[in-house]
């Protein structure tokens, strides 16, 4: 169930965090789904509740990634902190990118909007490569595969040491029986489940490449 703040509509994030720690892969879909608008761009309280749940197949990962999923969790917050104080400007991806673009933030501090969910923009890719390789690898160690989706995608972005770390943590991953018995109750829709992640994250990457912020530090 979701978890607000009746008064005032605003979604209580450490406590939806809490609130189950199993990957419901279908309300994952429905979320992105419905942040998704017919003008191509996302609306950014749907994309955190959707990211939200998301990111815990990272927990599903094991030890060695519950870095990454602090970090995913900081960023969230951040956004979900900046939406609570700014509904107007940070109601879509794209109202955001236009109001801090417009106001010099995205070059003037580092806690911007824009960079934040560059950073989950980024990990998105990722997550979306590991559940294609969930569904059509056979084999029960997925160690190898999954380290070439990381390959293409978060590699680029990362230093030596966090590669480094990350190779180390592919040997831990669990069997592919293990992560589908955490996922929720629906894994047969991981195929339009990745779909729908490709379908965002393109959208967000038209956006981002539209006001030149793929390279944002």
């Amino acid at each position: 169930a979701v978890v607000s703040t009746q008064s005032t509509g605003v979604f209580n994030l450490p406590a939806l965090l809490a609130c189950n720690m199993v990957l419901d892969l279908q309300l994952v879909e429905t979320q992105f789904n419905e942040s998704l608008s017919e003008d191509g761009d996302v609306t950014l309280e749907l994309y955190i509740l959707a990211y939200t749940e998301l990111s815990k197949v990272f927990d599903v990962l094991g030890s060695l990634f519950r870095f990454v999923a602090t970090d995913v969790h900081n960023k969230l917050a951040l956004l979900q902190s900046k939406l609570d104080d700014s509904p107007n400007h940070y109601r879509t991806i794209r109202s955001m990118v236009q109001y801090e673009v417009s106001e010099g933030l995205t070059s003037t501090s580092n806690r911007n909007g824009c960079r934040t969910l560059l950073r989950l923009h980024r990990a998105l890719e990722f997550v979306s490569g590991f559940m294609d390789t969930l569904e059509v690898c056979q084999e029960e160690n997925i160690s190898k595969p999954v380290w070439e989706v990381y390959n293409s995608t978060l590699a680029h972005h990362h230093t030596w040491m966090v590669r480094k770390s990350v190779g180390a943590a592919m040997y831990t991953l669990p069997f592919r029986g293990t992560i589908l018995a955490e996922v929720g109750p629906s894994p047969t829709c991981i195929p339009s489940l990745v779909k729908v992640l490709t379908k965002v994250y393109d959208t967000v990457q038209d956006t981002y490449q539209t006001n030149n912020l793929l390279t944002l530090k």
